[in-house]
């Protein structure tokens, strides 16, 4: 019976994946099929991979959880009236002159307080996007800096599951982790703030005659009393270091009561909003702006996820960690050991699929080798969070990529690159240790 049921939901993830086209969930199917072949050939029998990708699968429940509060969120705050005010008075107080560092600046301090890259993307990364619709400003360039932004705090804050996880594996206290993190940050920040400067005066935000403000006012109720406190609850929650998911609970249920009682809204029309989607001004102009949301959205996302987790659970099982370690070459300074580690964690991400996966398996290869090199767990723990901890956003198929793009419907190819802090980050801490190595040997 277990057999069935296993077999029965890989072909339900294959006719997902084919009847939506969706090319990455496809490849990384493709891959969890082929490694489950050559792990058969490697004397594993067929009921050891599917307890292991039943082990491993179940796993995936608690991100799942989370997807379905981002996708709730985003769509009930459009119908309450939040996201709508965020466009309306950021049209009326942004500089349009400095967009991109405005985003890029608020995305920072919004993902320091919530800890969370995807939360950061859904809460904030999608009003910020709305006000960039409603001029013709590169929206994948937009995207870029909200990315930058939501993993500044993704990796630096006292609730970053990353950080967190990174120092519980590391031996390391959360607050040593952040306060060593500082020196490799300042410098990527910095030059990452003038990049966006600097794009901000070419391309800026033509808000000239924008109508969008009227049609807003003719739609919602914008009483500032009512429609900001699904937003101030989140970040008061966050601040008080309530769990994300409660505090996303929280805002909805708050969120859905402000929608009802203030924008006369029905209460089957909200619910079918958080599953489905907010699309309520179909064909009209607002839709261009204001629109999308709902479980439904984090489809995609979600298969990702749970396919990945299988596929860890078939590396563990053939044991490439051991693989890797034996792949470790040429560690003759601090520069050529961090390079070790980024490759270490550039594979990690790839096949691992998600940052918890990548981070535990850099860390798992790496540990040894730091311990041998008599560098302290305080070295072990920067290096793993200026490279684990951020590559994972330059996969397409890992979800630290595949999920805020998803959100911001932005393409991956395009905003990734232009997401200048993250390549930052393990470019200047390289350049950092090849300035120190060349200074031991004078």
């Amino acid at each position: 019976m277990k057999k069935v049921l296993f077999f029965i939901s890989v072909l339900l993830l294959i006719s997902f994946v084919i009847f939506t086209k969706f090319t990455i969930g496809g490849i990384i199917l493709a891959i969890y099929v082929i490694l489950s072949m050559v792990a058969t050939r490697r004397n594993l029998t067929l009921d050891e991979i599917i307890d292991i990708s039943i082990l491993y699968g179940k796993k995936s429940s608690l991100v799942i959880i989370l997807f379905i509060f981002i996708g709730s969120l985003s769509a009930t705050w459009m119908a309450c009236g939040t996201i709508p005010g965020l466009v309306y008075y950021g049209l009326k107080f942004i500089n349009p002159n400095i967009f991109l560092f405005f985003v890029f600046v608020i995305c920072c301090i919004v993902s320091s307080i919530l800890g969370s890259a995807f939360a950061s993307t859904g809460i904030i990364g999608v009003a910020l996007m709305a006000i960039a619709k409603t001029s013709d400003i590169n929206l994948n360039l937009v995207g870029a800096a909200i990315i930058s932004g939501v993993y500044f705090g993704d990796r630096w804050s006292p609730i970053s599951v990353s950080a967190n996880l990174v120092s519980s594996l590391t031996g390391v206290s959360i607050f040593t982790n952040l306060r060593n993190m500082v020196k490799s940050t300042i410098v990527p920040f910095i030059l990452t703030s003038i990049l966006y400067l600097g794009l901000s005066r070419v391309f800026t935000l033509d808000i000239t005659e924008n109508l969008l403000p009227n049609m807003i006012m003719a739609n919602y109720n914008l009483d500032i009393r009512f429609i900001f406190l699904p937003l101030v609850a989140i970040i008061v929650l966050s601040i008080f270091k309530v769990n994300v998911k409660i505090s996303m609970g929280i805002s909805i249920v708050m969120a859905t009561l402000i929608a009802m009682f203030l924008q006369n809204e029905k209460l089957f029309d909200v619910l079918n909003y958080a599953f489905n989607g907010f699309y309520k001004f179909n064909g009209g102009e607002l839709e261009k702006i204001i629109k999308g949301g709902g479980v439904v959205s984090m489809a995609n996302a979600t298969i990702v996820i749970v396919i990945s987790c299988l596929l860890v659970g078939i590396l563990e099982k053939m044991e490439i960690l051991s693989f890797l370690k034996s792949k470790i070459r040429n560690i003759d300074s601090r520069a050529n050991l961090f390079a070790n580690m980024f490759g270490i964690g550039v594979i990690s991400s790839m096949i691992g699929c998600n940052q918890t996966v990548s981070i535990i398996m850099t860390e798992q290869v790496m540990e040894e080798v730091y311990d041998s090199r008599g560098l302290s767990r305080e070295d072990l723990t920067v290096d793993l969070e200026n490279s684990a901890v951020i590559l994972n956003g330059f996969i397409p198929w890992n979800s630290s990529c595949f999920v805020p793009c998803a959100i911001l419907e932005v393409a991956f190819y395009i905003a990734i690159p232009l997401a200048f802090f993250l390549s930052l980050i393990p470019i200047c801490t390289f350049i950092q240790y090849k300035i120190a190595d060349r200074k031991s040997l004078k």
